[in-house]
């Protein structure tokens, strides 16, 4: 009975050393950063820890590391550094409050200071509209992004420059072309370049466009008796149309257009038509210039006018007219190689990449 008390006793000392080893890792450091600071060893230490580390312990140990970096002079180490943080963990922060009370006000004064200036853009997406879908494909997409502080921009395509200015922290919506390429399917790369002090990040945008036929091609009736289709002679109007618009693979739209067919015939209305008369109706009875109102009168109304009307409270913001979605789909016909039509749909994605410090 005590043989397997003693075994189950080391199997839970055994799990129990590697997660003792795992938190003591904030007692070594602190070790290091106390009174009189040991920045090397700190790093030297803390550089090998982090690779074993997970969780919140990880993402200390990232955030604590460019402090170290920027505390021995390595400029160019703290950046990156910087960037691997914020383009993982965006703008939240663990808990430090471990750190020794010798390094956590010179660590808090460093980490401010990054958080105040990094351009960091997060949650970026596509926007759909509920407004009435137009014919054929979009010739551009709208792009929802967040930016956590402000900085320059600019939007660029290899070497063109599609769009740049100044953004303000908070939610932005950035318009990509899309007109020849929706030809064939493929994945083009758009840059987006941000700007904040001496510091410039460098966010690729990836638009990536699956395009799939869905039906057979359609088959055009044979020509009539006399040939008028190998004449040349212009075929007879399409008077019906359809288009579907697809969010996330859902059907969410689906519009159709019936062209107004000319009425076959049209009849006159007789008898007289004077001023201010619709047919048939009887003539007034009273004659409008015969009433009028006084200038001072006038004046007075439209005064009052004026008053009622800055004295009105402004109208509620509307809610937005988008919804943001990690796809879009378009129904459509499209020419085949054959020379035949058939109808396709093509998938518009998103794939940001990470933002990286571009180096001067």
């Amino acid at each position: 009975m005590t043989r397997p008390r003693t075994v189950a006793a080391l199997l839970v000392l055994c799990l129990a050393v590697p997660a003792a080893a795992r938190s003591d890792w904030r007692t070594e450091l602190n070790a290091r950063l106390g009174r009189a600071p040991d920045y090397r060893a700190a790093w030297d230490f803390l550089s090998e820890e982090a690779k074993r580390l997970e969780g919140d312990d990880r993402q200390a140990a990232g955030a604590i590391l460019p402090f170290l970096a920027a505390k021995l002079g390595e400029k160019e180490t703290e950046r990156s550094l910087v960037a691997d943080y914020f383009e993982t963990y965006k703008d939240y922060d663990p808990d430090f409050g471990f750190l020794d009370d010798y390094a956590v006000r010179d660590f808090f004064r460093f980490w401010a200071a990054w958080k105040r200036s990094y351009p960091l853009v997060y949650d970026l997406c596509l926007l759909a509209y509920d407004r009435s879908a137009a014919t054929g494909l979009p010739g551009s997409v709208d792009i929802g992004l967040e930016l956590l502080n402000e900085a320059f921009f600019r939007v660029s395509v290899g070497p063109y420059i599609l769009e740049g200015g100044h953004w303000p922290a908070g939610f932005h919506i950035l318009t990509i072309p899309l007109r020849g390429l929706f030809e064939r399917s493929d994945s083009y790369e758009f840059v987006l370049d941000l700007k904040s002090a001496d510091l410039i990040i460098r966010k690729p945008i990836r638009l990536k466009i699956d395009i799939a036929d869905v039906s057979g091609p359609v088959v055009a009736p044979p020509p009539g008796p006399t040939g008028a289709r190998d004449m040349g002679v212009p075929t007879r109007p399409i008077r019906e149309a359809e288009l579907s618009l697809y969010i996330d693979g859902k059907l969410v739209l689906k519009s159709r257009k019936i062209a107004a067919r000319p009425s076959p015939f049209t009849f006159p209305l007789g008898g007289p038509l004077m001023a201010g008369q619709k047919p048939y109706m009887p003539p007034p009875k009273d004659s409008p210039a015969a009433h009028g109102v006084s200038v001072l009168d006038a004046l007075a109304l439209a005064y009052q006018a004026l008053k009622d009307l800055v004295r009105k409270k402004p109208l509620p913001p509307s809610p937005p007219s988008y919804q943001k979605v990690s796809s879009l789909s378009y129904a459509y016909p499209r020419t085949a190689a054959e020379g035949e039509t058939v109808s396709a749909r093509a998938s518009l994605s998103l794939s940001p990449g990470r933002g990286t410090i571009l180096r001067e």
